[in-house]
């Protein structure tokens, strides 16, 4: 069976056919796929590569056999969560379910600046959803969890639209009264502590220790805490392309990468090399001391605007070690367990990062109250004392 799939981007605000994707599907599920830019977009002065390691500005098709699909264009579809919204919201046949089906029935509702739409179709407009819908989605996103039954909740959760990636429910929101777009992050049936809170808490932390996060905000929905994430893919000129590093270091199943193998992508494509080893070090030395095991390539992008070019974009889905794995997915050096601050300052100036220490230290130093930051979200003491390593870090215990 083949599937083909028109590509668009938005970066300028209306979608411009960027090139055609066709994928062979074969009895036994697997892929081949083959891209091409349309000559047109080529002839842009705004053209840019897609993916520049896999997808560089050619006028030649691009074929990949494996893993049979571009990782950037699964990139904007949602995971777990979100795909199971978008299959049941589109009623996607299980037969299409395939990933340039799941692409077809995203149309422009996907994270990012690409759109897609079947051929000699122009890409649905975006579906949005005012945050007045709050309430009712916190309920709807409970009921889907537990696998109750379809009612008039359940189907204002599904017109969201598909969630961004994860496995926690989430939706793509809106606010009415300042027109800004965020990541909407609800509680989860299955939490045993309050994530929602504690991400917040984390966030913050993370922007006292010099991190570049997103603007975030608490909304009391249903007497559920609701985390809004201001997405930075949404500029006034349009949409940011991105691109997670598990596509640019082509990591496909069980991989095993170092921090120091994203540097090498930062100072190869970044327009501020200097700068983005910089942010990339420090977001290192963060989730080190907070114990954000869940440091996976999916949860580092970069992103392209005609501005700025290709830079690292701000980090996002920073939470302490909730389920106490202590391995972190990322390995510093040879390991993936926490290094030590004297190990951290090493890797920094291994980096060529000249202020290595100082930088450590700056982020010690903003952690020593993270506990008082916890509790002014509200975090129970008892949920803060299932991270108590963290004070262990911060004292040097190695």
């Amino acid at each position: 069976m083949m599937v083909r799939v028109k590509v668009w981007e938005r970066s300028l605000g209306e979608p411009r056919p960027v090139g055609d994707l066709i994928t062979e599907i074969e009895d036994n599920g697997r892929l081949r796929s083959a891209f091409q830019y349309d000559s047109e977009f080529l002839r842009r002065k705004e053209k840019y590569a897609l993916d520049p390691v896999s997808l560089p500005l050619q006028g030649e098709a691009i074929s990949t056999v494996h893993p049979g699909f571009f990782g950037v264009f699964e990139d904007s579809l949602p995971d777990d969560w979100g795909r199971n919204l978008l299959i049941r919201k589109q009623k996607i046949a299980r037969r299409d379910q395939h990933l340039p089906g799941l692409l077809l029935a995203l149309g422009s509702s996907g994270l990012g600046a690409l759109s897609y739409s079947a051929e000699g179709c122009l890409p649905e407009s975006d579906p949005e959803v005012s945050s007045l819908h709050l309430s009712e989605l916190v309920e709807a996103a409970a009921r889907f969890e537990r696998g109750e039954p379809l009612d008039s909740v359940i189907t204002l959760l599904l017109s969201a639209g598909s969630s961004p990636g994860g496995a926690r429910p989430k939706a793509v929101v809106v606010d009415d009264e300042t027109g800004l777009h965020y990541i909407a992050k609800f509680p989860s049936v299955k939490d045993q502590v309050d994530v929602v809170r504690i991400e917040e808490a984390t966030l913050q932390l993370a922007r006292q220790a010099g991190l570049l996060v997103p603007e975030t905000r608490l909304l009391s929905c249903s007497g559920k805490m609701v985390l809004l994430v201001r997405r930075f893919d949404v500029i006034p000129e349009g949409r940011r392309h991105m691109i997670s590093f598990q596509t640019l270091l082509k990591a496909t199943g069980y991989y095993q990468h170092r921090y120091y193998d994203l540097l090498l992508l930062v100072r190869k494509y970044s327009r501020d090399p200097q700068v983005d080893s910089e942010r990339l070090f420090r977001q290192m030395v963060f989730n080190a001391l907070v114990g954000n095991t869940d440091d996976h390539l999916k949860n580092f992008m970069m992103i392209h605007d005609h501005q700025q070019g290709w830079r690292l974009s701000p980090a996002f889905d920073l939470i302490p070690d909730i389920g106490q794995r202590r391995e972190h997915v990322l390995f510093f050096d040879l390991d993936a367990h926490y290094p030590g601050r004297r190990e951290l300052e090493r890797l920094g100036r291994q980096w060529g990062i000249g202020c290595a220490g100082e930088v450590v230290d700056e982020v010690v130093q903003s952690l020593r109250e993270w506990r008082n930051g916890f509790a002014e979200v509200g975090v129970s003491e008892q949920d803060a004392q299932r991270f108590a390593e963290i004070d262990f870090r911060l004292d040097g215990v190695e």
